[in-house]
């Protein structure tokens, strides 16, 4: 019985593999509707499996993985259609008669945080009997997404952060030449022996640097903190639909002298949602603000993965002058403990100024009583 078996299953592996043989799938053609994509648009993926060989290909397991850049925000036209959004693919299985092809489409949106990177995509296709497999992705570039924010000179747009640090450098510029003079004067007065050599010996840069840099911090600082209290007070709230979510993980290592590597992990949820911005209905990506703290933060953020699930609708805040913009959470983060650090640098450079203000007191002092 076992020798008629062993006879047998070769004669039945061979039938059936000359029953399919001839399935082909390499004229199958994946193209989008867009050349490039701008941050925070959505793009089209057609897709046609086309088998040019002389048998059927039935059973054909279909595999399509997530954009690491990007979600997956819709696909249809594929028959027992599963999703996995923990391993951010889909399967499905279909039938492609000889000769003929099925077709299918997906949307893809480009994560408005990834502008310069590639928004791509994998396509698998098996038909394991057949030995006959197609693999082959789609990819585009995600380019900057466009604004209305600014003001356009020349043809040019700049926006307003660009006339802050313009300011920030022109009165860095003219406090360095204020301050240079000054220590100029107070070194070469003729009564500066009797100042503290500290004093005269202080660099105008090296004040000027203690200034500026921490005010620099500051200012950025300054610019979160209005945005945040923007999405308080000015932001819309909506009902979002959840379309596809990702996990965006930043691990950063560094070796200081004479120690261990030290790594530091940052994950940051993010998601896929659609909602009423207005009068339109917006499909766009977005979590917080970016002043939340999501350093080493595996269990939290696991816990905000694990409870937003796709087709869940929660709230979220966008803004009315870009309706694009959307949080799901809302309000000061505690990312402003890092622009705090400067300030103990901030007083030590007010500490020098005054020393400097005392000292041209002191000899404008001497002045008058000589006189």
């Amino acid at each position: 019985m076992n020798r008629l078996l062993a006879m047998l299953i070769p004669t039945v592996v061979l039938f059936a593999r000359s029953a399919v043989a001839g399935v082909d799938f390499s004229q199958s053609t994946v193209s989008s509707d867009l050349e490039a994509v701008p941050a925070g648009t959505v793009v089209t993926v057609n897709v046609v499996l086309k088998n040019s060989g002389e048998t059927a290909s039935e059973g054909t397991d279909v595999r399509v993985r997530f954009p690491h850049n990007g979600f997956l925000v819709r696909i249809d036209e594929l028959p027992e259609l599963k999703r996995d959004d923990n391993d951010r693919e889909v399967t499905a299985v279909v039938n492609i008669p000889a000769g003929g092809e099925s077709r299918f489409s997906f949307d893809l949106l480009a994560s408005r945080k990834e502008a310069q990177h590639t928004l791509s995509s994998e396509i698998e296709v098996r038909n394991f009997l057949a030995e006959a497999r197609l693999d082959t992705a789609f990819s585009i570039k995600i380019s900057n997404a466009t604004t209305t924010a600014g003001v356009v000179i020349g043809g040019l747009r700049f926006h307003p952060a660009a006339f802050w640090l313009l300011g920030w450098i022109v009165f860095g510029g003219l406090f360095f030449v204020w301050m240079r003079s000054r220590l100029q004067w107070v070194r070469e007065h003729p009564q500066s022996n009797t100042l503290p050599s500290d004093v005269r010996r202080l660099p105008a840069f090296g004040l000027v640097a203690l200034m500026m840099v921490p005010l620099a911090f500051l200012m950025v600082g300054a610019g979160l903190a209005w945005r945040d209290l923007q999405t308080l007070t000015n932001w819309k709230e909506a009902q979002a639909t959840i379309l596809d979510r990702r996990e965006v993980i930043r691990t950063e290592s560094r070796k200081e002298t004479g120690k261990r590597r030290q790594t530091s992990t940052t994950r940051t949820p993010e998601f896929a949602l659609k909602y009423q911005g207005g009068e339109r209905e917006m499909i766009s990506s977005g979590f917080d603000t970016g002043t939340s703290l999501h350093i080493g933060g595996q269990v939290l953020g696991k816990a905000v993965m694990d409870g937003w699930v796709a087709g869940k609708t929660i709230p979220c805040w966008y803004d009315p002058a870009d309706p694009s913009n959307v949080v799901v959470r809302r309000g000061f983060g505690g990312a402003y403990i890092f622009y705090l650090i400067p300030l103990p640098i901030l007083w030590f450079g007010l500490r020098q100024l005054r020393k400097v203000g005392k000292a041209v007191r002191q000899l404008d002092e001497l002045e008058l009583a000589v006189s």
